[in-house]
């Protein structure tokens, strides 16, 4: 893809536990080139921020025809962890890269590149994706939420992810939907991830199924019950599997719900694996937050599925350096 001269693009990288992937983005969210590089986290934080200095490095060597060193504005990086957003910093929760708790990236790439660089947990940079140029373009609010292992979630307001006071909000997973109820590791109980994520949705329906004689699920092992294989039975019309999506659902409402009176969304972005689950899991979501939210019955919030796929984490990274930028 040609570029013209006038445009701006910013680096974005998308930093996993096995890959680093990393892409040249236009100011519309278009990503043009994509590169990837195994993390080899067993080498610890520094090994991988340096890798990733040297993979951008490589990126501004081969930028895509048209597009020169000048126009790159910035970097973004979306990285799971807690971060101070005021330094940069990641302060906790990069439990897959040993070392990495502490450093601070922001400080560290600026020093060896010269770029402006911002940096945000990765359920954050889903988001931001997916309002500034997905499932939730042009919304003023935007509310997100991967459902996978856990539930990530973050919030996106006027083109920008809202941290509040401390940096942490949008833990959407975390919100209470059953209180005194499951244990969470985060130290709470009753936590949204621990009834609706994609791994208690497959632990509530392997208990179900060893009560139930009568489904598909019942005829699997243990190992076999997954999310997707739940989802694929209630997809043939499986009562249990629908009662199982329908119960993920509720709770997801309840926490949504609050999330919905609390911020008035255009739009709720459903991502991660559950996401595949599509009208299956949202339209349950839908008809409770009818009954839960006062306001659905004048103007309703949608419940969408996540539109950028795999690409979200680098184009979600690089929308944070356009963030940046277009804010002051």
């Amino acid at each position: 893809m040609t570029a013209s001269s006038s445009s701006e693009y910013a680096l974005g990288i998308d930093l996993g536990g096995t890959g680093i992937k990393a892409g040249v983005v236009s100011a519309h969210g278009t990503l043009l080139r994509e590169w990837k590089v195994p993390t080899e986290a067993e080498k610890g934080g520094g090994y991988v921020v340096a890798r990733m200095i040297a993979l951008c490095r490589q990126i501004l060597s081969e930028l895509p025809e048209g597009i020169q060193s000048e126009q790159i504005i910035g970097i973004g990086i979306g990285s799971p962890g807690v971060f101070d957003f005021k330094t940069g910093a990641l302060v906790a929760g990069a439990v897959n890269i040993p070392g990495l708790n502490g450093t601070p990236m922001r400080s560290i790439f600026e020093a060896e590149l010269g770029l402006p660089t911002r940096v945000d947990n990765d359920a954050n940079v889903f988001v931001l994706a997916e309002a500034r140029s997905g499932a939730g373009r042009d919304a003023s609010v935007a509310v997100g939420y991967t459902i996978g292992t856990g539930i990530g979630g973050g919030v996106v307001i006027g083109g920008k992810v809202f941290h509040g006071a401390w940096g942490f909000a949008g833990e959407l997973g975390h919100v209470t939907v059953e209180p005194e109820g499951i244990y969470c590791p985060c130290g709470n109980h009753g936590c949204m991830e621990s009834y609706a994520s994609a791994n208690a949705i497959a632990t509530y329906a392997r208990q179900a199924a060893e009560i139930h004689d009568n489904s598909i699920l019942s005829g699997m092992s243990p190992d076999e019950i997954t999310c997707k294989s739940v989802g694929e039975a209630a997809a043939q019309g499986d009562a249990l599997a629908r009662h199982v999506i329908e119960r993920a659902a509720f709770y997801l409402s309840v926490g949504i719900g609050s999330t919905v009176i609390a911020l008035n969304p255009a739009v709720i972005i459903i991502g991660g694996g559950g996401a595949l689950l599509g009208e299956m899991l949202f339209e349950p979501i839908r008809k409770h937050l009818r009954r839960r939210v006062y306001h659905q019955r004048v103007q309703s919030v949608d419940v969408v599925g996540a539109q950028l796929g795999v690409d979200a984490g680098i184009i979600g990274a690089a929308g944070l350096a356009f963030a940046e930028r277009n804010s002051n």
